[in-house]
């Protein structure tokens, strides 16, 4: 079995039940990390970032970076991926939080790419279900108070390029976000 395929089975063994951060999140993550090096002209390892999109979240529990990339070193080494590149996948899901400070070139992609997953219409899906799943939401207002605060990470966009990705995924929430705050009158 290829090095990818690997990844993803263990990917989708792990995580079988998980929606908001299950496989389809890091198949996102990875064609949007793809699409901004492409929109970018930006070279890049892809058995790195490969590696990275689809491990950068296989740890749940926080502090789920720390947590993800010593699953992923493990896991990494058990399935003979090479031994120089491990280091570098770490790293990557490592800094790939909102106040992540990414200076790799697959850093920045996965960083940014998962960011933008955040945002728009799969952005407001995900988050009201991890309101309710990673933040013990209790009601609406809940809801929209993890929405606004996961719609401002649009501000720790690392590229440009990025950012016009997501141009209109922000509008898409703040119109969401004012829509239902005036639906519940509050």
């Amino acid at each position: 079995m290829k090095m990818k395929k690997k990844i993803e089975q263990y990917v989708k063994n792990t995580l079988k039940d998980e929606l908001a951060t299950g496989i389809e999140h890091f198949e996102r993550v990875y064609a949007n990390a793809k699409k901004i090096a492409k929109i970018t002209s930006t070279d890049y390892d892809d058995q790195i970032l490969h590696a990275a999109c689809f491990l950068h979240d296989i740890d749940q529990d926080e502090p789920h970076a720390e947590k993800s990339a010593k699953v992923a070193e493990i896991f990494l080494k058990k399935i003979n991926f090479p031994k120089e590149k491990i280091a570098f996948i770490t790293k990557t899901i490592i800094t790939h939080l909102p106040n992540g400070q990414p200076t790799t070139t697959e850093g920045v992609l996965l960083h940014d790419a998962d960011l933008l997953d955040f945002l728009g219409a799969v952005g407001i899906t995900r988050l009201s279900i991890a309101s309710w799943d990673w933040f013990g939401a209790i009601d609406m207002k809940d809801v929209i108070k993890t929405l606004k605060k996961y719609r401002e990470f649009y501000s720790s966009l690392v590229l440009d390029e990025s950012k016009k990705l997501a141009k209109n995924k922000t509008i898409v929430m703040d119109m969401f976000i004012k829509q239902l705050e005036d639906e519940l009158k509050i």
